[in-house]
């Protein structure tokens, strides 16, 4: 893993997410490795030869420039993080997000963080601090071999799932991410009922999800992983890949379901 150093010139951009309205992104790439990341659009912005998931760049004065941003009053929500991970490791050594934390509890500004990191938890005092956080991890699937396949950096499913339920039983609102929801892996009746069963128990507040985006790096990088792991899915895969409304339809029909069952809305 390629980790540099960089400046950027702003930290607190507008977002078009529906219902966010700025993102914080203190890192460009990631480590996590996802195969399916829709993020790899921004390594034209990068300068570095290295395939996506390959590097981080560590953007050093984010901080500051957080700082001077907030010096004017700003309302609404900020997301951390919109195309990066804000936990993954070099979060460790770099406490970029924390600063940002640090410095977003004197704002007027709600707070919704999405990761795939129990180092979130770290983390914990400054989240009591902020008086409107939600927190939400993204899980995928619950095979912690399928995981590993899908998002070889990032911690277990398991260790997720317990973090969520740490931030609940302190009183921090957290929600699940079903993202992006696989075909032929992850929009099973079994795969979907098992994470919201989990979800119930683990005290979690919120589900959403989301249908896989047929970004062409993304098919070609989970077609090869069907073809060499789970041939017998393959035909499901593509029959998503080339109708992909259908697919779309099946699985709110199904996600839907399921999650009414467990009382999610």
């Amino acid at each position: 893993m390629l980790i540099t150093e960089k400046e950027c010139r702003t930290a607190l951009n507008r977002c078009g997410i529906p219902g966010i309205d700025y993102c914080l992104n203190p890192y460009t790439g990631c480590s996590h490795g996802c195969l399916y990341c829709y993020a790899s659009f921004m390594k034209k912005f990068c300068n570095i030869s290295g395939e996506w998931g390959s590097f981080v760049q560590v953007k050093v004065n984010f901080a500051e420039r957080l700082q001077a941003s907030l010096k004017r009053k700003k309302q609404g929500c900020v997301t951390l993080s919109s195309v990066t991970d804000p936990y993954q490791p070099v979060e460790r050594k770099y406490k970029l997000t924390r600063s940002c934390l640090e410095l977003l509890t004197g704002t007027d500004l709600s707070v919704n963080i999405l990761t795939k990191s129990d180092l979130v938890l770290r983390d914990l005092d400054l989240l009591k601090k902020l008086p409107r956080v939600k927190v939400g991890l993204t899980i995928t699937t619950l095979d912690p071999y399928v995981a590993k396949l899908l998002e070889p950096g990032a911690p277990s499913p398991e260790r997720r799932l317990q973090a969520l339920a740490q931030l609940a039983a302190a009183g921090i609102r957290t929600w699940i991410f079903i993202a992006p929801v696989v075909p032929g892996i992850a929009d099973t009746r079994e795969n979907l009922s098992s994470i919201i069963r989990k979800a119930a128990a683990a005290g979690v507040h919120e589900i959403d999800y989301d249908p896989l985006n047929f970004y062409p790096a993304a098919v070609s990088n989970l077609r090869e992983m069907f073809k060499k792991h789970w041939p017998r899915q393959r035909p499901v895969f593509e029959a998503a890949c080339r109708e992909p409304y259908y697919y779309k339809q099946h699985l709110h029909s199904l996600a839907d379901e399921l999650l009414a069952q467990y009382g999610y809305e």
